[in-house]
């Protein structure tokens, strides 16, 4: 490696290093891919219903990354679920249950103030399924994780809890304002 080629690496390092989060709550984003028919071989369908099926083990084939896992958002109703999205991405965080037994945020959304953010919601029909990466933490502390999803109407769809574990500092919530596409405030939790 010469002298050049040290140096950048060294300072990708230092400049990587501030943008990773030690401890707090973590930025979310989850970009979904395609809506494709219903195949019952990857989960089981719960007929008449709207949920997250996890495959914790399958990592999404389109990231080399191994911290993440593959959900399927089924839809298996007779309705249509629309959903928006924010640049591509669900509006959606994670939660876990904390040592008092409480539903607390470990993720935190960083909010849009473009316009153009909010012109591609899911409209995911009847009979069909989008495939999701989700990001999986690791830690000493053993728990439940759920999935929040903030629905067109401005309520939230929650999915089913899942085993995890995490660091504890996760539960920290998010003190300074974040920085997002023309938006500088507060992080949101999807809070009512």
């Amino acid at each position: 490696m010469n002298r050049r080629s040290a140096l950048f690496f060294l300072l990708s390092l230092i400049l990587f290093s501030f943008a990773i989060k030690d401890e707090g709550t973590q930025p979310a984003y989850y970009k979904c891919g395609e809506a494709s028919k219903i195949d019952n071989s990857l989960f089981q369908v719960q007929s008449g219903k709207i949920y997250f099926s996890f495959h914790q083990s399958l990592k999404p084939a389109d990231l080399k990354a191994k911290d993440y896992f593959t959900a399927y958002l089924v839809n298996a109703s007779d309705s249509l679920f629309n959903v928006p999205r924010q640049d591509d991405s669900l509006i959606m965080i994670q939660e876990a249950i904390n040592e008092q037994g409480e539903w607390t945020p470990i993720e935190h959304w960083i909010s849009s103030g473009c316009g153009n953010s909010y012109f591609s919601p899911l409209k995911l029909e009847a009979g069909n399924y989008v495939m999701i990466p989700i990001k999986q933490y690791k830690g000493r502390y053993k728990t439940k994780i759920r999935l929040k999803l903030r629905k067109k109407d401005g309520t939230n769809f929650y999915s089913e809890p899942f085993n995890a574990s995490i660091d504890k500092a996760q539960f920290q919530k998010e003190t300074k304002n974040v920085e997002g596409i023309l938006y500088h405030g507060p992080a949101n939790y999807l809070d009512k």
